[in-house]
C-alpha cells in the first residue's frame, strides 16, 4: 500500500506563509509506524504544475492520494484531487481539513472525484480505512467512524470518532519527508511544535473546538522536551514555534515544561501563542527565563462591545495588563486585531487604534473578519442575510468576503491601510534591526518588505533596497 499525502498550494494572488505542515508531519509519521509506504508531496514549496504532478504521482504510483484543505486551500485541494484521478483513475482519494470537515457532504456532492472526507483528527481514521482497503481491497467502510463517502451514488456520513485522549502516543511529526533546506525562515531554520489539542472556548469567528474538541488534551512536559531535543539536534532547528492555540492554559504544565529545557540546556529562542487571561507574571518570568523571545496574544479589539460580540471571554483591562506583563518580563509580544467586525462602528474602530498606540505591541496583526463555514460568524451572518462570499480562495483574512451594510468595506480597507502606513515607519524598521535578535529581525524584514511594496520605487532604487534586505537575511 503506497499513500501520497499532498498538501495544496495557496490560491494565486493570496498572501503566502510557507511553513511545515504539521498535520501532515503527524499522519506521515502515524502511517509509516503503522507500516505503509508514505510520500509527501508540498505543492507550496514546489508548486508543480498539473503536468508535473501527473507524473509524479505516475511515478510515485500510489494506491491512496490524501489531499487536506483548508477554506482559502479548498480550491486548489480539489484540482489536485482531479488531477490525481486523472493520472491514476482507480487510486482512492481523501480529503481532510477543516473546510470538509464542516462541509463535507457538499464537497462529495460537488466534487465527484473525491472518494472519502476524513473529519477532524485524521490518524486513527486513516489507519483504519487503510487496513480495511488494502486487506480486503473493497471500499466497504460502513464501520468507520469519522468518515463521511460515496456508496452505491448516496453520500454516508458515519458517526464522529472519539479523540484521541493520550496524545503522548502519538509518534513525533515525521519532516524526514520535508527538504528542511526549502522552509529557512530568513536563513534560519524555524520549526513547528504542538503540545496540545482542544479548546475549550468559543470565539465566534475561530473552528479549533470544531476540529479537535472542547476539551484540553495535552503531552506530558518530558515528552514535549525530548521533541525540542529531536528538532535542535536531528533537524538543527534555530528556533522553535509552538503552535498550540493556548499553550499557557495549563500553566503548572508551562513551568515544568521550562524547567526541563533549563535542565536539558535547550537554549533555542521560541515563541508561542496564548490568551491574556492565561498568564501570570510569574509564569512569563519563568518562560523568559528558559529563552521564550515572543508571545502572541489574540487581543482583537481595543473595544469591550465588540469584544463581547466576539464571545472573546476577556477585556480590554485585561488585554492591556498582559502587554505590559509580558514586555516587563522582555518577551516580544505580537497582538492579533480583527477590524469591521459585525457592529464594529467608527468609535470602536477608533478605540481599537487608541489600544495599539497605547499599548504599543511589537508586532501588529491587522486581519479582516473570516466567516468560515462551521463557526458562529458564518451562521450569525447567514441569519443577518449579509451578502457572503462562497469564493474560498479570497478567505485569507485580509480580503473582505461579506457586505456589512453598516460599515462600508472601503472605510475598513482604508483605515487597515492608514494604520501599516504609519506603523510600518522606517524609524520601526531601524528600531527592530538594532535589537538583533531573531525576532526583531524578522519584524524588521516584514516591515520593509511590506514598505517596498507601498512605496512602489523606481527600478533602480528598489533593487537597491532589496539588495540591503536580501544582506540583512544573510547576516540574521
Amino acid at each position: 500500500m503506497r499513500i501520497a499525502l499532498i498538501n495544496p498550494p495557496y490560491p494565486r494572488g493570496a498572501p503566502e506563509s510557507i511553513f511545515l505542515p504539521l498535520g501532515i508531519g503527524y499522519l506521515a509519521a502515524f502511517l509509516e509506524n503503522g507500516g505503509y509506504d508514505v510520500n509527501v508531496i508540498d505543492c507550496q514549496v514546489f508548486r508543480p504544475t498539473q503536468e508535473q504532478l501527473e507524473d509524479e504521482l505516475r511515478q510515485r504510483q500510489p494506491n491512496v492520494v490524501g489531499v487536506t484543505a483548508s477554506t482559502l486551500t479548498y480550491k486548489p485541494a480539489t484540482e489536485i484531487v482531479k488531477t490525481a484521478k486523472e493520472a491514476l483513475p482507480e487510486c482512492l482519494t481523501i480529503m481532510g481539513g477543516p473546510h470538509v470537515t464542516v462541509l463535507d457532504k457538499e464537497t462529495l456532492i460537488q466534487n465527484p472525484e473525491v472518494d472519502v472526507i476524513v473529519r477532524k483528527e485524521g490518524e486513527q481514521t486513516l489507519l483504519e480505512l487503510f487496513k480495511i482497503f488494502s486487506e480486503s481491497g473493497t471500499r466497504n467502510f460502513n464501520e468507520i467512524l469519522g468518515i463521511t463517502f460515496r456508496k452505491n451514488g448516496q453520500v454516508i456520513r458515519n458517526p464522529d470518532r472519539p479523540f484521541i485522549q493520550n496524545l503522548d502516543e502519538l509518534p513525533y511529526p515525521a519532516f524526514k519527508f520535508f527538504p528542511l533546506k526549502k522552509y529557512l525562515f530568513f536563513g534560519k531554520t524555524y520549526l513547528p511544535i504542538i503540545t496540545s489539542r482542544g479548546c475549550p472556548f468559543q470565539c465566534t469567528f475561530c473552528m479549533a473546538s470544531q476540529m479537535c474538541g472542547r476539551r484540553f488534551r495535552v503531552r506530558s512536559p518530558g515528552n514535549v522536551v525530548d521533541e525540542l531535543e529531536l528538532l535542535r539536534d536531528e533537524y538543527g532547528a534555530d528556533a522553535v514555534t509552538f503552535y498550540d492555540d493556548t499553550f499557557t492554559f495549563d500553566m503548572n504544565r508551562v513551568y515544568k515544561i521550562c524547567e526541563e529545557m533549563k535542565k536539558r540546556r535547550i537554549h533555542l529562542p521560541w515563541d508561542c501563542r496564548t490568551r491574556v487571561d492565561m498568564i501570570s507574571k510569574e509564569l512569563l518570568d519563568a518562560m523568559r527565563s528558559a529563552n521564550c523571545q515572543l508571545i502572541h496574544f489574540g487581543v482583537e479589539s481595543g473595544s469591550q462591545r465588540i469584544l463581547n460580540a466576539m464571545k472573546k471571554g476577556t477585556t480590554v483591562e485585561q488585554n492591556e495588563r498582559a502587554i505590559k506583563w509580558a514586555k516587563e518580563a522582555d518577551i516580544l509580544v505580537a497582538i492579533s486585531v480583527i477590524i469591521g467586525y459585525p457592529g464594529e462602528t467608527k468609535e470602536t474602530l477608533k478605540q481599537t487604534m487608541d489600544f495599539i498606540q497605547k499599548t504599543e505591541p511589537d508586532y501588529v496583526y491587522v486581519c479582516l473578519p473570516t466567516p468560515y463555514p462551521g463557526t458562529e460568524l458564518y451562521d450569525h451572518l447567514k441569519v443577518l442575510g449579509w451578502k457572503l462570499s462562497t469564493e474560498w480562495e479570497h478567505y485569507d483574512e485580509q480580503t473582505l468576503v461579506f457586505e456589512n451594510p453598516n460599515f462600508p468595506a472601503e472605510k475598513i480597507i482604508e483605515a487597515r491601510r492608514k494604520f501599516y502606513n504609519h506603523y510600518f515607519s522606517p524609524s520601526y524598521i531601524l528600531h527592530k534591526s538594532l535589537r538583533r535578535d531573531f525576532y526583531s529581525r524578522i519584524m524588521a524584514r516584514i516591515a520593509l518588505n511590506d514598505l517596498l511594496w507601498r512605496m512602489k520605487l523606481p527600478r533602480g532604487i528598489s533593487a537597491t533596497l532589496k539588495k540591503l534586505a536580501q544582506r540583512q537575511k544573510v547576516e540574521t
